[in-house]
């Protein structure tokens, strides 16, 4: 194993954490954790399939992903998950993950940073796989007709990513708002060594889930056979929208997420055989999960 947005509202974020990446979402922790009180988040999770920054293997990888963290008055929180595989032909645990972080709230003002550790399996065909520490600040103002967030990050592998994000939401009400509809924009944009990795030792095009736990003489040639050009340019990688539904009790918060992703700025892929553009697809995946705070 491997040690392992327009940006984020607080989506549970170390509660429920996977990987989404798009995950490195943290969509409504301004809602579930403004409360000036300590408590323990037990969360379950379930994605449908795994994107980052838009892109996706070509084998879905639905995960379930149990978690737990503490979450301090002060701000400060520590968090870990794991997410089991659950496609029938690949049942395993795929990644864990452990978090810790500050946030800070006032009235109209969130702003935060936090590190984020993941220990992906040697098998695993996750787009983000090779990445193994990401270290993210965001900062986000509610100008009462939406709400604004910034994010940067930096994403460590075999090199180092630069990523920034942008998001933009509004928050509806319902039934004495114990049901919140957040629709958001998302524009993610950074560098891709991470990505790099991804296509030298596990894409579909070398044999899904090689990894560089498995070395060997293929370990070596599928990295010289197979790379992609534009790595280490900085550029704008997606746009996404997403619904946030999420129905709130005073112990346990319900919610569902349907995400699409329109990928954009396709990388040059060669090979000892040529070149050709990565051929990207506009995506849908969806979660939902339950959360017990304690």
């Amino acid at each position: 194993m491997k040690f392992l947005s327009f940006v984020s509202q607080a989506f549970l974020a170390m509660l429920l954490l996977t990987e989404s990446a798009s995950a490195q979402r943290v969509k409504n922790r301004l809602y579930d954790s403004a409360q000036n009180k300590s408590d323990w988040r037990i969360g379950l999770r379930y994605t449908s399939d795994y994107y980052y920054m838009g892109r996706a293997d070509s084998a879905k990888a639905p995960y379930l992903s149990p978690s737990i963290g503490y979450f301090h008055e002060s701000g400060f929180f520590l968090a870990g998950s794991l997410s089991y595989l659950t496609s029938p032909e690949e049942q395993r645990v795929d990644l864990i993950r452990l978090s810790a972080g500050y946030d800070y709230y006032n009235k109209n003002l969130v702003t935060g940073i936090s590190l984020t550790e993941y220990f992906f399996s040697d098998l695993s065909f996750a787009v983000q796989a090779e990445m193994s520490t990401y270290l993210n600040a965001y900062a986000g103002y509610d100008f009462s007709v939406a709400m604004l967030y910034v994010d940067g990050g930096l994403g460590f592998s075999e090199g180092t990513d630069v990523f920034l994000g942008v998001e933009v939401n509004h928050t509806f009400y319902a039934w004495k708002d114990r049901i919140r509809i957040i629709p958001s924009l998302y524009l993610n944009a950074g560098s891709q060594k991470y990505y790099n990795e991804y296509y030298a030792w596990r894409s579909e095009h070398t044999g899904a889930g090689m990894g560089h736990g498995h070395g060997g003489a293929n370990h070596q040639a599928s990295q010289s056979d197979l790379r992609i050009e534009e790595y280490d340019e900085f550029k704008i990688l997606d746009y996404e929208a997403d619904v946030y539904v999420a129905y709130k009790t005073q112990k346990f918060l319900f919610f569902i997420a349907p995400t699409w992703t329109f990928p954009i700025n396709p990388s040059t892929v060669t090979t000892n055989n040529g070149s050709y553009k990565e051929e990207l697809k506009n995506g849908f995946y969806w979660s939902c999960g339950i959360r017990l705070t304690l």
